[in-house]
Parts: structure tokens; sequence; C-alpha cells
């Protein structure tokens, strides 16, 4: 006799009957209730940083892209 244990407590799937469409949906609205409660409105410092960083991923990905469709152009031209 093994002396590990009982493999069936470890089990991703619980053996209780899962709650109705009803009490998730509570459950749902309680949880976001929560985290609406904690989140906080980024400062004006904040939504700037934010933007300037998307900016220049947006510039740099479009330069990225026109290069490789010139490199393209010119080494495959159609025609």
């Amino acid at each position: 006799m093994s002396n590990y244990p009982k493999y069936e407590k470890y089990s991703r799937h619980d053996k209780q009957k899962k709650p109705g469409f009803f009490a998730r949906l509570g459950i749902f609205y309680q949880n976001s209730r929560r985290i609406l409660k904690i989140a906080n409105k980024p400062s004006r410092k904040d939504y700037f940083t934010v933007f300037k960083i998307c900016a220049i991923g947006s510039v740099v990905l479009g330069a990225l892209s026109f290069v490789i469709q010139l490199i393209f152009s010119v080494a495959l031209p159609i025609g």
C-alpha cells in the first residue's frame, strides 16, 4: 500500500453542483462593483505618456511596413 495522497482531492472538476445562471450573474455583478470601486482615473500625465507610447509604436510600425513594401516593390516588380 502506498502513502500517496488521494488524487481525487486534486481534481480540477468539483463534484458539487455548479451555480445557476442568476447566481453567476450576481457574482459577476459583485466582482464588477468591487473592481470599479477600487479603480481610479489616470492622471493627465499618465494619459499623455500612454498616448505618446502608442503614437511612437504606430509610427514605427507604419515606417517598417512602408520600408518592407518598398523593398518588395523594387525586388519583385509586377508586370
